[in-house]
């Protein structure tokens, strides 16, 4: 009877740590034309990385606190984006507001981004926030944004051009203050 209990007891701590573990969700590419529901903006930037990463994000906290790193590990952050080895483009339609980049993963290493940098998505509005480089080595990484707008506006021009037509280009290039 006692090992039963212990058994069943053990499935349901495993069931709530994985209930509990949370995931980000992965913004989805915006398609030219989609209609934005209300409030919703554009965020466009393009990342150059030497590693395959995610980059979690989450409305902008001024101070990272224990609790608010708990909260994103038991939870998940608002959402995340899959950086590729290479070059690659985000166009994902997102809620106006501010935000940072809360954490960079490369498995099985990660490194706490809270409060070290922000970026704006303005409603209605494409807003770039600039070219990510990220660059992974043994012994750490090196995350910096800086602005490639030409660059952006020909690619949403040849790719989004809808978009790029009837919407405002906001420039917002992400500030980043690495610790």
């Amino acid at each position: 009877m006692l090992r039963n209990v212990a058994s069943v007891l053990r499935l349901a701590g495993a069931c709530l740590v994985l209930f509990l573990s949370g995931c980000s969700a992965i913004p989805q590419q915006a398609h030219d034309g989609d209609t934005l529901k209300p409030n919703q903006g554009v965020l466009a930037f393009r990342v150059v990385s030497n590693a395959d990463c995610f980059l979690t994000y989450g409305d902008y906290l001024s101070e990272s606190t224990f609790g608010s790193r708990f909260s994103e590990n038991m939870i998940g952050a608002k959402g995340a984006f899959r950086i590729k080895a290479g070059e690659t483009y985000h166009v994902v339609p997102m809620d106006a507001g501010e935000y940072m980049f809360s954490k960079l993963e490369i498995y099985p290493r990660f490194a706490w981004l809270q409060s070290t940098n922000r970026f704006k998505v303005v409603a209605n509005s494409i807003t770039y926030i600039g070219t990510i480089r990220v660059n992974v080595a043994e012994k750490g990484f090196n995350l910096l944004a800086f602005d490639e707008e030409l660059n952006m506006r020909t690619y949403l021009a040849e790719t989004y051009s809808t978009f790029f037509k009837s919407m405002d280009f906001q420039k917002s290039v992400a500030q980043l203050h690495l610790r």
